[in-house]
């Protein structure tokens, strides 16, 4: 078999070049992390380190679990991951230690070594903590210098998934990832509303789904439960709790298995109001307890809305940092007539043999939603959300 020996030694100028380059730029106290780093420590330092972050509901929920291959992990150290946003552009980490957040204040962009500092002494002093980020910083680098053959095929990935994901938790699951990301692209771009168990399906057979994709209640569980407890006797609750858990039993435990969602990236769902604002749930619930399926629907699709197309002037985040973000937002822009339609008529389907939604109902909600009412600033509906905001 002959061998084009321009072709390889042009692979062996490259060889490594990705992991000296990541090397150099780590040095730099200003130079953003990724998960990769986090990996890369794991393994020089021996450490399990198991990452969290919050949920719609603020509950810390693990997001990753790394542990050194080569070796049993010596210590667990816990890290409290914040996505990028207004306040933290590049993230950031946090730690948890005796079940209590710690919080990591530095004036470097990268938290990570402070955090992972502070988790592996967690008894040292901040000018300790500031000499161990350090030290960490350095031995990463000098790892991918020193073993480029190990992490060059995970830095190629990087560069790959970059534009698809945006860098954030490129390497969530290494195991079979053009296939992840292949299927996740497709599925931010079909949008499609289905019920919650099917996402729940699909995260477990591939678990890095959940974490820059995710599905979205359509109305939020906790406005259904609520509305429930507000009016034992609504019609149009006991409707919904029905197709929540197939009973009305249970519906915090059931989770919304069968409610319809919508699959949208997470940092857009992170900054719908039903999200964000426990006082637009409560509105909900309130209307859906009056049984007026019109306006609890309404109100449900303008939830599924990022806050700032709402009021452009308050700081939120608008997603035009980054072409991935942008790319995104376009995307669920361009989907969100058709998801909009789509879950109403799911909710048709479920409501109109119980007697709370009617044909009539329908046909409101499709032309409210055919003059694009929710883009409207005089919609009495949207006054309601924006004002809560």
């Amino acid at each position: 078999m002959s061998v084009d020996m321009n072709s390889k030694r042009k692979q062996d100028r490259e060889s490594g070049k990705r992991s000296e380059s990541h090397a150099e730029k780590i040095k730099d106290s200003s130079a953003a992390t990724t998960i990769l780093d986090i990996r890369v420590l794991s393994e020089t330092t021996g450490t399990k380190v198991v990452i969290l972050t919050q949920d719609s509901h603020g509950k810390l929920t693990k997001m990753q679990e790394l542990s050194p291959s080569t070796k049993s992990a010596s210590q667990t150290v816990t890290l409290i991951y914040t996505p990028k946003g207004s306040q933290h552009p590049d993230g950031h980490y946090d730690v948890s230690i005796n079940n209590k957040t710690v919080k990591v204040t530095t004036k470097e962009k990268s938290s990570l070594f402070h955090a992972l500092a502070q988790g592996l002494k967690p008894k040292a002093t901040k000018e300790e903590i500031a000499l161990e980020a350090g030290r960490l910083r350095s031995l990463e680098a000098d790892t991918l210098v020193k073993h480029s053959d190990q992490w060059e095929p995970f830095l190629k990935y990087k560069e790959r998934t970059d534009e698809i994901r945006g860098g954030d938790w490129y390497m969530a699951k290494e195991a079979g990832l053009k296939e992840t990301v292949k299927e996740n692209k497709k599925v931010i771009k079909d949008g499609k509303v289905k019920k919650y168990n099917d996402w729940v399906k699909n995260v477990n057979s591939k678990p890095s789904t959940g974490q820059f994709i995710k599905a979205a209640h359509q109305p939020p569980v906790s406005s259904i439960s609520q509305a429930g407890k507000l009016n034992q006797n609504s019609k149009l609750t006991k409707a919904m709790l029905e197709v929540v858990t197939k009973s009305t039993a249970d519906v915090e435990n059931d989770k919304g298995l069968g409610l319809p969602t919508i699959y949208v990236p997470t940092e857009i769902q992170r900054e719908f109001p039903s999200t964000t604002t426990k006082q637009f749930r409560e509105l909900l619930a309130r209307t859906i307890s009056q049984d007026n399926v019109v306006s609890a629907l309404k109100l449900t699709i303008l939830g599924a809305m990022p806050r700032f197309k709402f009021n452009s002037a308050k700081n939120y985040r608008d997603f035009r940092n980054n072409r991935v973000s942008k790319t995104r937002l376009a995307i669920f822009e361009k989907n969100f007539e058709q998801h909009s339609k789509d879950l109403v008529n799911k909710w048709f389907n479920h409501l109109q043999d119980k007697g709370v939604m009617t044909k009539a109902d329908l046909d409101t909600l499709t032309a409210w939603i055919n003059k694009k009412g929710y883009e409207n600033p005089t919609d009495p509906h949207r006054k309601q959300v924006s004002n809560l905001l």
